[in-house]
């Protein structure tokens, strides 16, 4: 159970680097600069990091469990780890960015 639980402790920090690429690239899309590199512009590589954080940290914060029994009960219980919320919070927000960004640029008059 420690190593399940040591584990979960890092994601925030992993969700914290992985956040690295897409926050490049927004700064760089709202600066009018897109990054050099062509893998920071990769939609896999922008959108798989966002989606990698997101969903690890959600991972390590919500347990589900179903308890059998006469009616069975679906037990959710969210770990309060502010670190991993923030992390999500920052993906979801990063999310949007790129979600508006997309129709912003695929939209617009030419």
């Amino acid at each position: 159970m420690s190593n399940q639980s040591s584990s979960a402790s890092r994601w925030p920090l992993w969700g914290f680097f992985l956040l690295i690429i897409p926050t490049t690239f927004v700064i760089g899309a709202l600066a009018g600069h897109p990054p050099i590199w062509a893998l920071l512009q990769n939609p896999i590589v922008v959108l798989g990091s966002l989606a990698v954080a997101a969903l690890g940290n959600l991972w390590s914060l919500v347990h589900v469990e179903l308890l059998r029994g006469n009616p069975p009960i679906l037990r959710i219980d969210i770990a309060g780890n502010l670190r991993g919320m923030m992390v999500i919070a920052f993906a979801g927000l990063l999310g949007s960015l790129l979600l508006g960004y997309a129709f912003v640029e695929n939209f617009t008059r030419r």
